[in-house]
C-alpha cells in the first residue's frame, strides 16, 4: 500500500517537473503599455488684457447652459471631484447666480483672455420663450460684448411640418417660417454691437443640409423686408460637398472635431493640423466670395463611459499649437477688420469642449488659448538656467552621412544657447575631413569629436557605437543625422527641415525643451509629431505604414529579450518617425549597453526590416521601462 501512494506522489512530482520544464517564460512576459502623456495640471487664471493683437476671436456660446453655476472665485486645485462634462441642470438650479450677473462676470473673463465676441447658438420655435435666454446680451447697457447669431435650424422639418397644409405651397410655408424668425432675431442684429463682415450682419447657419438655393433667397428676402437689408450668410465647411446652394451664401466657417487619442495617430494628427491639411482647399470651386474662417474646437470626444479615459488624454500644449496654426493662418489672409475666427466653444459642458474654467484644469484651457493667441510662448521662463552655462551636460550627436549637408546641420546646432559638446559619426575619412574643416570654422560646441563608422545601421548604430562610452557625463542627448530621402528629394528636404526645426529651429525651443525636461523630472523623451505630409500622403509619396510589419515585430522582440526579459511590447507602435530626437540619458541608458551590433547589416538600401528599424520603434517603450514618460512637439518656423 505504501508503495502505490509513494508511486502516485512520484508520478505527481514527476508531472510538476515536465510542466515547469516546458514552462517558457516568455510566453507569459509582461507588456508594457505606451498609454501616456500626463493629465494637465490645474493652473490658475492670468490676465492677457495688457497684449493686444488683430485677431478677433469668436467663442460660440450656449445659452442654455447658464443654469450651471461656476463660481469662478471658487475654483481651485483642492477640489477632489472632477467637473463632469454633463451637468443635471435640474439639480443645479436652486444654486443659480442671477443670469446676468453671470454673463458680466464671463464676458470679463472672455475679453481679458482676448475673446473678441460670442457666437450665440440658438433654436427658433414658435411661441417660445427660448430667445429671451439671449437678451441681457444687448439689452443692458453694463454689457457691451459683441455678439452674433448661429441658427440651430435642425429642427427646421418639424416648424416645416407643423403649420403645413393644402392651402399652402412650399414657398409660403417656408418665406412664413423666416418671417417669424426674423421677427424674433431683429431687434438683436439692429443692435450696434451685432457683429459685422464687410458691413453685413453675419448671421451663420448651423446645418447647411437643410439648404438649398431657394431657401438662401427667401431667407435674405425676409431680412431685407424686415429692415435689416444685406446680411452676411455663413455656412459650416463639413458638409460643403453636399450643398447645393452655389453662390447664395458668403462663406464657409470651419467646425472640425478634433480627437485627442494618443491610440488614434493618424485621424488625430490629420484633424487636429487642420491649419496644415486644410491649406490646399481650393475655395474658386465655391461660387461665393472665397472666404474662409477657421475653428479651433477643444473636443474630448467625450461619452459617459469613456469620459475618464478620453479626458487623460486631452493636453492644453496642442490646443495651443492648434490655436497658433489658426492665428498665424489668419494673420496671413485677412487683415485687421476681417480676422476673425471661431472658437468651439466657450461653454458646451455637454460635448466636452468648454473654454471656461473647471475644477480639474483650471483655466488651462483659457491660459492655453491667450498665449497662442497674443504669440506668446506655451512655457512662462522663469527658470535659472546660468549653472548651464558653467558646466556641460547637454551632448548633441550627429551622423552625417550626406557631408554636403554638414553646414546645415552645424548651423542648427549653433542654436543652443547652453554649453554642449559635439559627437559626429561619418562613414570615410573623406567625409571626415570635409565635415571637420566646417566644424572648425563655425562650430560653437564646447568639444568636439568625430569617429569614421561601419556603413550599417543607418544613423541608429553609429549613434549607439559613438556615445557607449561617453554617454554617462551628460545629462541630455539630442540625435539627429543628415536626412535625405534620395527617392523623393524634396519631400526628403521638407521632412528634414521639419524636424531641424522643432528640434533645434532657434534659441527659444530649445529654451522649451530644456526648461521642460528641467522642471519635469520624470520627462525622458522629446520627439517632433510625425511630419504631416507623410501622413496626408503626398503625390508619388507612399504613406507611413502604422501598422506592425511583422518581420519588424521579430526584431524588436529580439531587441527586447536581449535588454529586458520579463517585458514585451504592447499593441501601440509610436515611435520618433525620422529617429531625431532629445532624450534624458537615465530614460534610454540600455540602448548603449546592447551586445549584438554585429547583428546590424550593412546597408543596402532597404526601406525597412532590420535591426535598425526595431531599434526606431522602441525608443518609448525604454522610456517606459525606466519609469519615464514622453512627449511630441511641433512648431511651425
Amino acid at each position: 500500500m505504501k508503495v502505490i501512494i509513494f508511486l502516485k506522489r512520484y508520478n505527481l512530482i514527476k508531472f510538476f517537473i515536465i510542466i515547469l520544464c516546458s514552462f517558457n517564460i516568455n510566453d507569459y512576459k509582461v507588456e508594457i503599455n505606451l498609454d501616456n502623456e500626463l493629465p494637465p495640471k490645474y493652473e490658475n487664471n492670468i490676465n492677457y488684457s495688457n497684449y493686444s493683437t488683430i485677431i478677433k476671436p469668436i467663442a460660440l456660446y450656449y445659452p442654455e447652459f447658464n443654469n450651471i453655476n461656476i463660481n469662478y472665485s471658487n475654483i481651485n486645485s483642492t477640489n477632489a471631484s472632477i467637473f463632469k462634462t454633463y451637468i443635471n441642470h435640474s439639480n443645479l438650479n436652486s444654486q443659480n447666480q442671477n443670469k446676468l450677473e453671470k454673463v458680466k462676470s464671463q464676458i470679463e473673463l472672455a475679453r481679458n483672455h482676448g475673446i473678441y465676441g460670442f457666437a450665440i447658438c440658438f433654436t427658433f420655435e414658435f411661441n417660445s420663450t427660448y430667445l429671451d435666454e439671449i437678451t441681457y446680451f444687448f439689452n443692458n447697457k453694463e454689457i457691451e460684448f459683441p455678439f452674433l447669431l448661429i441658427w440651430k435650424n435642425n429642427n427646421f422639418n418639424n416648424l416645416y411640418n407643423s403649420i403645413k397644409n393644402s392651402n399652402n405651397s412650399e414657398t409660403e410655408i417656408i418665406q412664413y417660417i423666416f418671417n417669424e424668425l426674423v421677427n424674433e432675431i431683429q431687434f438683436a442684429m439692429n443692435n450696434k454691437i451685432y457683429i459685422k463682415f464687410s458691413n453685413k450682419p453675419i448671421f451663420a447657419i448651423e446645418n447647411s443640409l437643410m439648404f438649398d438655393k431657394n431657401k438662401l433667397l427667401l431667407l435674405r428676402k425676409s431680412f431685407k423686408q424686415k429692415g435689416i437689408g444685406k446680411i452676411f450668410i455663413l455656412f459650416p465647411f463639413e458638409n460643403h460637398k453636399m450643398m447645393n446652394v452655389t453662390h447664395k451664401f458668403n462663406a464657409l466657417y470651419d467646425l472640425p472635431k478634433y480627437e485627442f487619442f494618443n491610440d488614434s495617430k493618424i485621424k488625430f494628427q490629420i484633424s487636429y493640423y487642420s491649419g496644415i491639411i486644410y491649406k490646399n482647399i481650393n475655395l474658386n470651386s465655391f461660387k461665393c466670395e472665397h472666404i474662409f474662417f477657421r475653428s479651433s474646437l477643444l473636443e474630448t470626444n467625450l461619452s459617459l463611459k469613456e469620459e475618464e479615459d478620453s479626458l487623460k488624454y486631452y493636453n492644453p500644449e496642442k490646443f495651443y499649437i492648434l490655436n497658433k496654426i489658426i492665428v498665424d493662418w489668419t494673420k496671413k489672409n485677412f487683415n485687421e477688420t476681417k480676422g476673425l475666427f471661431f472658437i468651439h466653444s466657450w461653454n458646451d459642458y455637454k460635448n466636452g469642449n468648454y473654454l471656461e474654467p473647471d475644477i480639474l484644469y483650471g483655466y488651462a484651457s483659457l491660459n492655453s488659448f491667450s498665449k497662442a493667441l497674443f504669440n506668446l510662448s506655451f512655457n512662462e521662463f522663469n527658470y535659472n538656467y546660468l549653472y548651464l552655462k558653467n558646466i556641460c551636460i547637454i551632448a548633441i550627436q550627429a551622423h552625417i552621412f550626406y557631408e554636403d549637408l554638414t553646414f546645415e546641420v552645424i548651423n542648427k546646432i549653433n542654436n543652443i544657447p547652453f554649453r554642449h559638446d559635439l559627437y559626429v559619426t561619418t562613414i570615410s575619412e573623406n567625409k571626415k575631413l570635409y565635415i571637420e574643416q566646417i566644424i572648425q570654422k563655425h562650430s560653437r560646441a564646447n568639444n568636439y569629436l568625430i569617429d569614421v563608422v561601419e556603413n550599417k545601421g543607418r544613423d541608429v548604430l553609429p549613434f549607439i557605437i559613438q556615445m557607449k562610452n561617453h554617454f554617462k557625463k551628460y545629462k541630455y542627448i539630442c540625435h539627429i543625422h543628415s536626412k535625405k530621402t534620395m527617392k523623393f528629394p524634396q519631400t526628403g528636404n521638407l521632412w528634414r527641415n521639419y524636424l531641424y526645426n522643432n528640434l533645434l529651429g532657434n534659441k527659444d525651443i530649445i529654451l522649451e525643451i530644456i526648461y521642460d525636461f528641467e522642471i519635469k523630472d520624470k520627462l525622458g523623451f522629446i520627439f517632433p509629431d510625425t511630419y504631416y505630409n507623410t501622413i496626408k500622403g503626398v503625390k508619388n509619396f507612399e504613406k507611413i505604414d502604422f501598422k506592425y510589419h511583422k518581420e519588424n515585430i521579430n526584431y524588436i522582440d529580439f531587441v527586447f529579450s536581449q535588454l529586458f526579459k520579463r517585458y514585451k511590447i504592447g499593441k501601440k507602435l509610436i515611435f520618433p518617425s525620422g529617429d531625431m530626437f532629445w532624450a534624458r540619458i537615465e530614460a534610454i541608458h540600455q540602448i548603449f549597453q546592447i551586445k549584438f551590433t554585429n547583428k546590424f547589416p550593412k546597408e543596402l538600401g532597404q526601406l525597412n526590416k532590420t535591426i535598425m528599424h526595431a531599434i526606431e520603434r522602441i525608443w518609448l517603450y525604454l522610456v517606459k521601462l525606466n519609469g519615464y514618460y514622453y512627449k511630441t512637439i511641433f512648431k511651425i518656423i
